[in-house]
């Protein structure tokens, strides 16, 4: 009876973390890359529909979609994109106007083509719709209370995170700070910026890359910035304070990149501010550039078909980094292909490294098997 009685309670105590394991498993996306949708699509908000306000978003959703297909703010700056800004109503494909949250928005679409030719004539960087996930840890300080921000919890931070990832096409992910969350990071690490435990709770969600972003209106502001705060009158607005790091899973031995500190009264503004810079920072890792032109090559092994050397060729000549494929040498079931890439052989790498059918081979126990030229397996579609 004792033992049956220790069975029931042990089995009771186990349903419902059994029950949030498969919760978990079904609701979260185990992807390292993120095939973004609607990057020539922007939404602008509008005050009414008249031809004026029309154009006026025209011009704002233009700048939306360059932006996303460039992956850089910059690119407004650029003298060749400035002249082709005043001709906006030529690149619309269509547009239509929907409500949202009591807000009138228009919804602009660009036409695919005009904007490529666009970017190849002005030798600007294109980034492709597969970009990498990015898990975002947001922790809040918010005088002694220190609170974790979630993906499911209504907040103003959650819809600064929406807008940014709308306006810039790279997707970021919230944790959802359920009991598996939970029990794998605390406050105090997440504060601490503790490597370990933060690359530990982050690894659920497969991430490419890990951001976490602390805001507070305490210990990271100055004595005399604190003191000011609290002798504010009841019409400004006390300091806030945001600082970042960035960690790539591509190398966690790597210390992670730590951006600068910044103030500002309005932590959303702060916030928006933080991920456009950092979009900035993944996309110049990512994207390729039009005006480059390099030799790049590479082996790839498990070629043991017509079939499969056709899809390999295909792959290849899809990626948004190569410009052509050629077929150099065939021996046994490895091919040897010469890639002439636009941009870096580190953007090439990058890339692939979001797509799972070509994986570079490295013999751990060979530190020089990442010497010469690089071998590469491949698994069919």
């Amino acid at each position: 009876m004792v033992m049956k009685q220790i069975f029931v309670g042990f089995t009771m105590r186990c349903v419902p973390f059994f029950l949030v394991m498969l919760f978990n498993a079904i609701i979260v996306k185990h992807v390292n890359a993120v095939e973004v949708k609607d990057l020539y699509l922007a939404r602008v908000e509008v005050s009414n529909q008249s031809v004026q306000a029309r154009n006026a978003a025209f011009k704002k959703a233009l700048d939306i979609v360059l932006v996303k297909i460039s992956g850089q703010t910059d690119i407004l700056q650029n003298p060749t994109i400035k002249q082709q800004r005043a001709r906006y109503q030529s690149f619309v494909n269509n547009f239509r106007y929907e409500r949202k949250n009591d807000k009138s928005l228009l919804v602009v679409t660009f036409d695919e083509s005009k904007i490529n030719q666009l970017f190849v004539g002005a030798n600007l960087p294109i980034w492709g719709s597969l970009r990498p996930q990015i898990v975002l840890w947001v922790i809040e300080e918010q005088q002694l209370t220190r609170n974790i921000i979630s993906a499911d919890i209504d907040n103003p931070i959650n819809d600064v995170v929406k807008a940014v990832e709308d306006n810039r096409g790279l997707p970021f992910t919230l944790p959802i700070m359920d009991l598996l969350d939970s029990n794998q990071i605390t406050t105090y690490e997440l504060w601490g910026r503790f490597t370990r435990p933060i690359v530990r709770a982050s690894m659920r969600y497969q991430p490419e890359a890990i951001v976490v972003v602390r805001l507070s209106d305490n210990s990271l502001l100055s004595e005399e910035q604190l003191s000011l705060g609290n002798n504010c009158s009841d019409d400004c607005q006390p300091t806030v304070a945001l600082d970042w790091s960035f960690l790539s899973m591509l190398n966690t031995d790597q210390l992670p990149h730590f951006g600068e500190r910044v103030y500002g009264q309005n932590k959303q503004t702060l916030l928006a501010e933080t991920l456009s810079q950092i979009s900035d920072m993944v996309a110049k890792r990512y994207a390729v550039t039009t005006d480059m032109n390099l030799d790049y090559v590479i082996d790839v092994a498990n070629v043991d078909s017509l079939a499969k050397y056709v899809e390999v060729t295909q792959f290849l000549s899809q990626l948004s980094a190569v410009k052509a494929v050629k077929l150099v040498k065939a021996q046994g079931n490895e091919r040897r292909f010469s890639l002439s890439l636009l941009g870096s052989e580190q953007a090439f790498l990058a890339a692939l490294k979001l797509n799972k059918s070509l994986k570079r081979y490295a013999d751990p126990l060979d530190p020089t098997s990442l010497q010469g030229t690089p071998l590469f397996y491949w698994e069919s579609l």
